[in-house]
């Protein structure tokens, strides 16, 4: 079951020995680039011999020091960009081409080669004598020789800028594609580094308490006689949405509405409105420091119901406050506060993780990196692990088995991290469905979920998700439908129409199965799950024409695609359709090649 997700498988220590013990292990740990036997004592002013070594500060302003602590900082920003990227390499060397490409992409290869001589030339101006002995040009690379860092050197104050909002290279700043990708990822993995490290080497206390963005609560009941219903009713609402969106992203509740307005800050109003039996909902979602309306919903519900807030749209109502939250692209200024940095990386990363298509994957997963070494809250790493599974069920990356234990290990650091989050474990107990064959921790987690939260989609679909695995269909297709109906148009909605379509399968509702996975390719046009499944659910109810055009539009997005795999590769991801017999024939099979 479900084998379409299961692919089968520091503060400087002064005149210290200890100081240079630890800076010593930092080094080993970053396992990045090599330095000609670089002596990081120098770069805080200690002894090194008769050796002349190049200091250079990544974060913050760019920075060229030489021994004397003189600056021979090159002016141009590409000059200075170039240094950056060598002092980052691998043996602190790079081939003329790669440079070429990352620093001036769009122009020809003789005038990118003519204009890295022209950088090359600024930095040996700048530097003076020191270029004969540090930098060398060959025909094929440039290096940098005998050069410290001080990510290396000063790892804990490099981490604590960062953390407080400062950034590689700030004053290099390149309208070129390629080198702000080059930015972004090299920022990651320095972030990864030095979070990794930091504990282990005891280069001071833990990071502060993260104060999360402000979220004020407006509730107002209006009506004749009733208006204490339309108040208590919205006080029951405010209270489920403001939970769930508490979970989906970095947030305070705040009750003092005199609260100063705050970047980043939301203000949620709900305004209830009672006529006779009836109330009216309005619900918005406003930004506190621009007043920008980022969401409103309506609802209407029956006062004398049993059950108030589970009737018509208003579960679907508290979800999709939630899920705004989730994919409201956020400007995150390098003055921002920790907390709104961290949402908009999270939120960038799922809007690209949910495109499917490879590069965006990978993009993603440097975004949720640098969060995560920003905090590593436990529902990023749920976020992480969520993303290795969906590059499973796409294929697209060729190291499984690694993907298979990197997912593992991020549900299981969000599992021992989380305080109660539904989101997260929601994410877990799916996770440990697919990956683990476990539906008893994923039960238990699905059902605590559920009733944290009802109205969270992702929890519903976990526990569908659990239920398939366990067998059984009948709860499985109930959970997912809700989860499905609780998304409605919502941005997410593919992946739960996914989830709903292999219930249907294995309920043996092919129209409906047909319907979910419609939706779902719909919405997310790149998601190859979707397509696989109507390629075979087409054929098998004798839509040959359709069911070749899908087979065209997969191989279009994945290479290696071929229609018999699908019925010889065993490890590829159609187990519920192999299980149903919903394979195509052979020689159908033949007929779509």
């Amino acid at each position: 079951m479900l084998a379409e997700f299961d692919t089968g498988s520091a503060r400087r220590e002064e005149n210290s020995q200890n100081g240079h013990e630890i800076r010593e292990e930092f080094t080993q740990a970053l396992g990045g680039a090599s330095r000609k036997a670089p002596d990081l004592l120098a770069f805080v002013g200690h002894g090194k011999g008769n050796r002349v070594t190049v200091k250079i500060r990544l974060i913050g302003d760019f920075r060229v020091l030489d021994d004397a602590g003189s600056d021979v900082t090159p002016n141009a920003a590409r000059a200075r960009a170039l240094l950056a990227i060598l002092a980052r390499s691998p043996d602190c060397t790079r081939s003329r081409r790669w440079i070429e490409q990352t620093l001036w992409p769009d122009r020809s290869p003789e005038q990118a080669s003519g204009s890295l001589r022209q950088v090359v030339s600024q930095i040996r101006k700048a530097f003076g004598p020191l270029a004969e002995d540090h930098l060398v040009s060959t025909r094929a690379a440039i290096s940098l020789v005998d050069c410290t860092t001080d990510i290396e050197v000063d790892p804990r104050s490099c981490l604590d800028r960062l953390r407080s909002g400062g950034d590689l290279l700030e004053d290099v700043r390149l309208k070129v594609p390629a080198y702000k990708s080059w930015h972004r990822e090299e920022k990651s993995r320095i972030l990864q580094t030095l979070e990794r490290t930091a504990g282990a080497l005891t280069l001071g206390a833990g990071a502060p308490p993260l104060m999360g963005r402000p979220l004020s609560i407006e509730v107002k009941g209006f009506g004749e006689s009733a208006r204490e219903t339309g108040q208590f009713i919205g006080d029951m609402l405010s209270q489920q949405m403001a939970g769930l969106i508490s979970d989906f992203g970095t947030f305070d509740t705040l009750v003092d509405r005199s609260a100063e307005a705050k970047a980043g800050g939301l203000t949620l109003a709900i305004r209830a409105l009672t006529v006779g039996e009836e109330v009216q909902i309005l619900a918005g979602l406003t930004a506190q420091d621009s007043g920008k309306m980022v969401w409103s919903e309506t609802a209407r519900l029956d006062a004398r119901a049993g059950d108030l807030l589970g009737q018509g749209d208003v579960p679907s109502l508290v979800y999709h406050s939630a899920e705004r939250v989730l994919t409201q692209m956020l400007d995150a200024r390098e003055d921002a506060g920790l907390s709104l940095r961290i949402d908009a990386l999270v939120n960038a990363a799922i809007a690209a993780m949910f495109t499917y298509m490879p590069g965006e994957l990978r993009r993603a997963e440097a975004l949720l990196a640098e969060a995560y070494a920003l905090r590593p809250l436990s529902r990023i790493a749920a976020w992480r692990s969520l993303l290795r599974q969906i590059m499973l069920v796409e294929r697209t990356e060729q190291n499984l088995e690694e993907l298979h234990e990197e997912a593992r290990a991020f549900a299981h650091a969000a599992l021992e991290g989380n305080d109660g989050n539904t989101l997260v474990m929601s994410l877990v107990a799916q996770l440990l469905a697919i990956l683990e064959n476990d539906t008893v921790v994923s039960a238990v987690l699905a059902r605590d979920a559920v009733e944290a939260s009802r109205f969270n989609a992702f929890a519903h679909s976990a526990a569908a998700t659990v239920a398939l695995r366990a067998g059984d269909t009948a709860a499985a297709l109930a959970a997912s439908e809700h989860a499905a109906r609780l998304a409605g148009r919502a941005a997410s909605a593919h992946w739960f129409d996914t989830i709903a379509g292999l219930s249907a399968i294995s309920a043996g509702d092919l129209d409906q199965a047909v319907r979910h996975y419609e939706r779902a390719h719909a919405r997310a046009p790149h998601f190859r799950a979707p397509m696989r499944h109507l390629l075979c659910l087409y054929a098998a109810q004798g839509e040959a024409q359709k069911s070749a055009q899908m087979a065209r539009a997969l191989k279009r997005i994945e290479p290696d695609f071929d229609v018999l795999r699908i019925r010889e590769d065993e490890t590829y991801p159609v187990f519920t359709l192999r299980q149903s017999n919903l394979l195509p024939s052979h020689e159908m099979a033949l007929d779509l090649l």
